[in-house]
């Protein structure tokens, strides 16, 4: 059996799809499971035990016109998919799997695809975890689905490797390093610069622990912020742009601690199985809170009245910068995170 699923467009949704992924493996445990899945995505899938084969796609709009959609097409229908769970909500992918001749097309009713679909269904009402909403619809289509709700994240020996080098390079030793990860897609989701900077510095006072600081290479000016205040201290360091997704996930699982913005690192620190405080603002943790394996903690500040996830363009603020150091310190020491 042949079994396909669209996921969506960004690494946090395909890491909360993981507990769906493993859900249709194991209800289908011979099935040759493919995904359809965005380049940037490529490299996460690459490393899951449930899926067995990739088919990447360049998601820019000007690439997904008729060439890409009957490309696809074509090669699906080589394939012969028995089945299609499409967890992306765009109509063109339930266009796709129609035209491709896939018998069963599971699905949410969204975006006017309902008549695309063999088995359509209403959205959940209200807010609920990411995660469960994927597994909802595959309960809905009648699989059985264990309760094991946390998402996984993998990686492979020789992002091991790189993670460990890196760690080297920095004269930093596994067991005693806590990752701050300062950057996020969207500003608003950023807590400040300096709040980072002043946790930092109390957290290799009180507990001892070397501070490395991650994100990509678009993050660096915040790094630097971070690290021209820490007097030549050899506790802190930045990796901001020097790994890979996989490689960074290797990294955090030698950390004792993640303390990162509401952003896809959060998901792969908490995926591995690591400790993880998630600083929250204007989004909706109970849609998007980390659901790891190990401690999975929300700090977060909303102002009263205020409609979650918050979207506009008038950003009320203060907002998170409402949010203190010492209410992560509190945390921390509650919850002996670092005892």
């Amino acid at each position: 059996m042949n079994i396909l699923v669209v996921t969506k467009n960004w690494l946090g949704d395909v890491i909360f799809e993981t507990p769906a992924l493993r859900t249709i493996k194991e209800n289908f445990p011979q099935a040759h499971l493919i995904a359809v899945t965005p380049n940037r995505c490529v490299e996460i899938l690459q490393a899951c035990p449930y899926v067995d084969e990739i088919i990447p796609f360049d998601d820019r709009k000007r690439k997904m016109g008729f060439i890409f959609r009957w490309g696809l097409i074509w090669s699906l229908r080589k394939r012969k998919i028995d089945k299609a769970y499409l967890f992306h909500q765009a109509r063109k992918f339930a266009q796709i799997a129609f035209l491709s001749g896939i018998p069963e097309r599971i699905g949410y009713q969204t975006k006017r695809r309902g008549h695309l679909l063999t088995h359509g269904f209403p959205e959940p009402e209200g807010p609920i975890h990411n995660v469960q909403y994927f597994l909802d619809l595959l309960r809905l289509k009648g699989l059985k689905v264990s309760g094991d709700y946390w998402y996984e994240f993998r990686y492979l020996p020789e992002d091991d490797a790189r993670a460990s080098s890196l760690l080297k390079e920095c004269n930093f030793e596994p067991g005693n390093i806590v990752a701050i990860n300062p950057g996020a897609n969207w500003a608003p989701k950023r807590w400040p610069a300096e709040s980072f900077r002043e946790l930092a510095h109390c957290l290799m006072e009180k507990y001892g622990v070397q501070i490395v600081i991650t994100g990509t290479e678009d993050d660096q000016p915040v790094a630097r912020a971070i690290l021209n205040s820490h007097n030549g201290t050899s506790l802190m360091a930045s990796v901001c742009g020097k790994t890979s997704v996989r490689e960074l996930g290797a990294l955090f699982a030698k950390c004792r601690l993640v303390i990162s913005n509401d952003t896809g690192p959060l998901h792969i620190a908490a995926g591995v199985g690591t400790n993880v405080i998630g600083i929250f603002g204007p989004t909706q943790p109970l849609e998007t809170a980390p659901l790891g394996s190990g401690r999975n903690i929300v700090i977060q500040y909303a102002h009263e009245g205020v409609k979650l996830p918050w979207i506009g363009e008038n950003f009320p603020a203060p907002w998170m910068e409402c949010i203190s150091v010492n209410d992560i310190l509190r945390v921390i020491e509650k919850e002996k995170l670092l005892s």
